[in-house]
């Protein structure tokens, strides 16, 4: 498989393989059917991105190699085609929709309008409400527009010496970046510098505060009551339900590897997130309620999903061992138990969801 040639960290070189394939560097190289759906998809979505109404945000034309990531983790037995959940999806929808004006039908003698209320709100929703993020789209395409042109300028003073890698571009304001283009002797890097040493230390920080009062003390909200039975238990808000074990994955962006069968364990989640879902055991969430995207795509997938766990990922490491328990919002820590403790509670789950 071409995927067991290729390790996360050189994803960029496999993208450049796609690229020689499509321009005829190479030929035949790569199934012709995959470089096909490779360029429509390019062609047709390539301006979208992970946070596609930011002009720095990488976009799948100019980062391909952010595509492949999600595409693995479609790859291989086991995985649930994404266009027969969403059939389902449909069906299910369209079945609670009949049942509504079944109901609705047998209160003619008293609501004759009742079933034609009801027919009107289905419909709206069945083929209307797509336009909710049809804005979100052809927004998303201007900025991407205007990213071009923005990496174009970035490109010559990168050449020219006044930038020193890519992404400088978007420590400057748009107005700097008029400045320099009249003024040669304006030193950018210069510019920059406290800028980009202020941007890596926000990188660095673990928790960012929801709430802030006057007082510039952090709130939190109060944490649900449970009787833990154990230190090695976690607290949060059931937002999907049913049980799962795993290892968990710490995920700061939805370009990291993560492999199948593993829990997802994240500060938050955006839809550019949703592919890590597929494969993932469990999710464990830092903050967010039950109407979050994190949730919400928990739910679609069935996987179980805890959220609102403070200090989440101080508290949690890759590699740790857990117990998701989407029913009761408690996540264990199942490898600071000893062995004997730990397979028994392995072989009860078998089949990792209940």
């Amino acid at each position: 498989s071409v995927w067991n040639e290729y390790s996360f960290e050189n994803y960029r070189q496999l993208a450049r393989r796609i690229a020689s394939n499509l321009d005829g560097s190479l030929t035949d190289d790569l199934p012709s059917d995959f470089l096909s759906a490779w360029d429509t998809f390019l062609n047709k979505y390539g301006y979208d991105g992970e946070d596609q109404l930011f002009v720095s945000c990488p976009r799948y034309e100019d980062t391909p190699e952010h595509l492949l990531p999600k595409l693995s983790h479609n790859v291989g037995n086991g995985v649930n085609d994404p266009a027969l959940a969403l059939e389902r999806q449909v069906r299910k929808r369209r079945d609670v929709m009949a049942r509504q004006e079944q109901r609705a039908a047998k209160k003619w003698w008293y609501n004759p309008w009742a079933r034609r209320r009801v027919r009107k709100q289905n419909d709206i929703l069945e083929h209307v409400f797509w336009m909710r993020n049809a804005p979100k789209l052809h927004l998303t395409e201007v900025i991407a527009t205007v990213r071009q042109a923005v990496l174009k300028i970035e490109r010559d003073f990168i050449g020219a010496g006044r930038l020193s890698e890519e992404g400088d571009i978007f420590h400057l304001t748009p107005e700097e970046v008029d400045a320099a283009l009249k003024d040669n002797s304006l030193d950018l890097n210069e510019l920059i510098k406290d800028r980009k040493a202020t941007y890596r230390r926000a990188l660095d920080v673990r928790i960012c505060p929801m709430l802030i009062d006057s007082r510039c003390r952090i709130l939190k909200p109060n944490k649900p009551q449970h009787h833990l039975s154990s230190p090695n238990e976690l607290i949060g808000t059931a937002v999907s339900p049913g049980v799962a074990t795993g290892r968990a994955r710490l995920v700061h962006s939805p370009t990291d590897v993560m492999k199948r069968g593993e829990v997802l364990v994240a500060f938050v989640t955006s839809p550019s997130w949703t592919p890590l879902f597929v494969g993932a055991a469990a999710v464990v969430l830092q903050i967010g309620g039950v109407l979050q995207h994190g949730a919400l795509c928990a739910r679609e997938y069935g996987k179980p999903a805890v959220s609102g766990i403070d200090d989440l990922l101080g508290r949690l490491e890759t590699g740790m061992f857990l117990r998701v328990d989407g029913n009761s919002g408690i996540v264990t820590i199942l490898n600071e138990y000893d062995e004997e403790q730990k397979e028994d509670c392995v072989s009860s789950l078998q089949g990792s969801v209940v």
